[in-house]
């Protein structure tokens, strides 16, 4: 399955579990907000969904959003709308020309949900080439994840959602070390205010990838002035302690 077609499925989920079932993460918000104050000319964000870290990335200047799937950009708030430039495409091969973006980042475990080496590697290369000399790429990844066990279906979640409906989440988690990745096995069950239900399976993969092989790749690729981060207040970054790995790489001007 292509990227687009399982975002274009799991974007109902997705946005529903962001935009009702969990509170917004204020802290994630004020961190991508305290970068663009820091880089305030054009700024692309990969992965864009439906438009979460807009009024956190909106300036003065342009900011683009770029995102795989239909069902993501359909689903933006006119609002949002205006606060970016929406494209279609994937990180691996961007429409733009060299050394036009002051601030790129891809957030939210975006680069882990690409499982080829080759490809990810791709992303940091297009990543480095669209980034203006002095500019920065950021990123966030989760070396927790190498780290997580194979789980029982479990229950995540029983929700009530604005439409009267509900919305059951049971998810089964498969750690595949021998392909340095894990499974998210999701069954998302939809309980009509009828009481009939649907489940639809959405089935997400996300690489294991370390804070070495990580930084390793951003250094080969050309990038500087590595900075890293365990959370969103900006701490130090922990490998046993910290819940995510936020990277900001230079591009030398």
């Amino acid at each position: 399955m292509s990227t687009r077609d399982l975002w274009n499925r799991y974007a109902r989920y997705f946005n529903a579990e962001e935009g009702f079932i969990f509170p917004a993460d204020q802290p994630e918000l004020n961190f991508y907000r305290r970068i663009r104050k820091d880089y305030t000319g054009r700024c692309l964000e990969i992965g864009a969904g439906a438009g979460r870290l807009t009024g956190s990335l909106h300036a003065g200047s342009v900011t683009v959003a770029l995102e795989p799937s239909d069902s993501m950009l359909q689903a933006w708030s006119p609002f949002d709308s205006e606060q970016a430039v929406r494209l279609q495409g994937t990180g691996e091969l961007l429409p733009f020309r060299s050394n036009c973006f002051d601030l790129v980042c891809f957030p939210y475990n975006g680069l882990q949900c690409v499982t080829g080496s080759e490809v990810r590697a791709a992303v940091v290369k297009e990543a480095f080439r669209v980034t203006e000399p002095g500019g920065v790429f950021v990123l966030e990844v989760s070396p927790v994840f190498a780290r997580r066990g194979s789980e029982p279906l479990t229950e995540r979640y029983n929700a009530s959602m604005p439409d009267g409906t509900r919305l059951i989440l049971r998810e089964r988690v498969e750690s595949r070390p021998d392909m340095d990745s894990v499974r998210y096995h999701m069954f998302y069950t939809t309980v009509k205010t009828d009481g009939s239900e649907v489940t639809e399976e959405v089935t997400l993969e996300l690489a294991a990838t370390s804070r070495d092989e990580t930084v390793a790749l951003l250094k080969q690729t050309g990038f500087c002035d590595i900075i890293q981060w365990g959370n969103y207040d900006r701490s130090p970054y922990d490998n046993d302690l910290s819940p995510r790995l936020l990277v900001s790489a230079g591009k030398e001007g």
